[in-house]
C-alpha cells in the first residue's frame, strides 16, 4: 500500500515516467529506479495489531533510545517517558498508541518549558485519553531530517488502537509519555515495528 500523503506524488511521477518512456524510448528504464525509491519511501504496509485491550502499541518503526521517569510538561504529572528514534529509510506512518479520544494537539511548540524537558523544540504533540481515563501524550520532535508532520486525527475524534493517525517524512525522534501505572515490556536498544509490537500494558 502507498501512504495517502504520497499517492498524488507517486501517481504523477508514474504518469510522467510513462509519457517520457513513450517519447524517449527504452533509454528511460534506469530512471524508473527513482520511481521505485519514491514508492518505497511512501510505503504503508498493513500490520496485525495485537489483541490486547490495554496494550500500548508502538507508534512508529524505530529503535528504543531510553526509558525513564520524567515530569510530563504538558499534563503536569509524573510519567514514564519512552524515546523512540525512527530511521530515515523506515516506514513513516504514525499510529495511535491506544484506543481513546484525542483531547488536544500542541503544534509547532516553542514553549521553553517543553524545550528544556525534551532537549529541544517539538513539532507536534498529541494527547489521547482512554475510556479508563488513562492519558498518553505522543511528542514528535522537530529538526534534523524531519520537516513537517501530517496529522490525520482531529481534536475530539475517537481513534482506534494502532490506527494510522499521521505521517512523518524521513522520521524523527518520538517521546511517548505514559502513566506511571503501566507495565513496560521493552528495553533500550529494542528494534520495534509500529502497530505490531507493544511497548507494554496499562495496569488496572
Amino acid at each position: 500500500m502507498i501512504a495517502r500523503e504520497g499517492q498524488t506524488v507517486v501517481g504523477l511521477l508514474v504518469a510522467a515516467m510513462i509519457v517520457t518512456h513513450f517519447v524517449v524510448g527504452s533509454y528511460i528504464w534506469p530512471v524508473w529506479g527513482v520511481v521505485l525509491v519514491v514508492i518505497y519511501l511512501y510505503r504503508d504496509p498493513n500490520r496485525t495489531i495485537p489483541s490486547v485491550p490495554l496494550g500500548l502499541v508502538v507508534p512508529a518503526d524505530g529503535v528504543i533510545k531510553k526509558v525513564q521517569n520524567q515530569l510530563d510538561p504538558f499534563l503536569k504529572r509524573e510519567s514514564i517517558c519512552i524515546s523512540l528514534q525512527m530511521n530515515w529509510y523506515g516506514v513513516y506512518i504514525l499510529r495511535a498508541v491506544t484506543e481513546g479520544k484525542i483531547m488536544q494537539h500542541w503544534v509547532h511548540e516553542s514553549n521553553k518549558e517543553h524545550e528544556v524537558a525534551f532537549d529541544g523544540p517539538l513539532q507536534h504533540a498529541i494527547w489521547i485519553q482512554t475510556d479508563e481515563q488513562d492519558d498518553i501524550v505522543i511528542a514528535i520532535h522537530a529538526g534534523g531530517r524531519y520537516s513537517k508532520m501530517h496529522c490525520r486525527a482531529a481534536t475530539g475524534e475517537r481513534i482506534g488502537q494502532g490506527k494510522r493517525c499521521g505521517f512523518i517524512p524521513f522520521g524523527t525522534r518520538i517521546d511517548i509519555l505514559l502513566p506511571t501505572k503501566v507495565r513496560i515490556d521493552i528495553k533500550e536498544g529494542d528494534k520495534l515495528k509500529a502497530g505490531q509490537d507493544l511497548l507494554g500494558e496499562l495496569v488496572h
